[in-house]
Parts: C-alpha cells; sequence; structure tokens
C-alpha cells in the first residue's frame, strides 16, 4: 500500500525541452487522490525556460543545485541552493540558470492539475 505514495526521482521519465527537463513525481495523472503537483526541474547552463503563468495554483521553486535568476513580474532574485521562491497564481515568471552547472530545483504546486500559460 505504501508504494502508491512514494516516487523515485530516477525511475521517473524526464519530460525534454530545450532548455533542460521536468520530471514529474506527483499530480493527478500518478495519483488519483493527489492533491499537489511535485516535481524536478532542471535547466541546464545559460538556458531559461519561457515566460509563463500558472492560472490554477501557486508555485513553490525550491533551488538544490546550481543557480539562476528568477523574473516574477518585473523583479529579479538570484536564487542559490537552499533558496525558494513562491510564486503566486496568474503571476508570469521564468528561470535563467547564470551558472556553469545544471540548476536542479523541487518544484511543488497547490493543486494536481497544474495548468500552464505561456507568455512569451
Amino acid at each position: 500500500m505504501i508504494e502508491k505514495y512514494v516516487a523515485d526521482e530516477a525511475a521517473v521519465e524526464p519530460v525534454e525541452f530545450d532548455w533542460g527537463r521536468l520530471r514529474w513525481l506527483v499530480n493527478q495523472e500518478t495519483a488519483d487522490d493527489a492533491e499537489m503537483t511535485v516535481g524536478v526541474c532542471i535547466i541546464e547552463p545559460g538556458e531559461r525556460n519561457p515566460e509563463h503563468l500558472h492560472p490554477n495554483c501557486e508555485e513553490i521553486l525550491f533551488v538544490i543545485e546550481g543557480e539562476c535568476d528568477h523574473t516574477l513580474g518585473d523583479e529579479v532574485v538570484h536564487l542559490t541552493p537552499g533558496m525558494m521562491i513562491r510564486c503566486p497564481a496568474d503571476l508570469p515568471h521564468f528561470a535563467v540558470n547564470t551558472g556553469d552547472a545544471p540548476m536542479r530545483a523541487l518544484v511543488c504546486f497547490s493543486t494536481p492539475d497544474r495548468r500552464t500559460e505561456q507568455v512569451d
């Protein structure tokens, strides 16, 4: 029974992008009783994810490895390991990896059916 509550990042197939990849550990597709979406985001050095927003949830991004400049609305903050940022629903945001190594972050959303709308 407990196995349905456990996820192994290494066992999850990544969703690949030009800028990096996402591994979804839990969401409505992986667990029909989930109340959140949680994943691991990797942004490669010098790359950025597209500016986007989430109309139905807030996002927490916690940097595990690497660094990035994270734009939230019109403001930018430099994030390093151990730092997090909370992105409220409907507020455009994106991250640029400013380091020499991949930036790896835990991303958590307040709903199991996270929606994303690209801004740029």
